[in-house]
């Protein structure tokens, strides 16, 4: 199998804004997604996100490479996880948790099915 090649050329690659599924906070964050692809491992892509909260509404295991912004995961009943670019964060299957935005995010991910 030849290697998959994800790549954002200009902010046009990205979907419109549209607000997030299930929001927390009074500030509705609005998310984008650009260059979604499928992989035999499930489908990748690069997500972004203005400031807000919210619950994480994805299913699948998920891992993310933050790339520009920064915030916080909290999972339920465990501790905040602080992020900024250049880190990572791998959620297992079934992750319920609260996303805090504080400075838009960008972040390449791969949800693993």
């Amino acid at each position: 199998m030849s290697p998959i090649l994800i790549r954002v050329e200009n902010e046009n690659a990205f979907s419109a804004p549209a607000p997030v599924g299930a929001p927390t906070s009074e500030q509705i964050a609005e998310v984008r997604v650009a260059a979604n692809q499928e992989t035999p491992a499930g489908n990748a892509g690069i997500w972004e996100c203005s400031p807000g909260r919210f619950r994480r509404q994805v299913a699948q295991a998920e891992y993310s490479y933050f790339i520009s912004g920064e915030g916080s995961f909290t999972p339920d009943g465990g501790a905040p996880v602080v992020f900024r670019p250049g880190d990572s964060i791998y959620f297992a299957a079934n992750t319920q948790g609260e996303w805090e935005i504080r400075e838009t995010v960008r972040k390449a991910y791969l949800i693993l099915t």
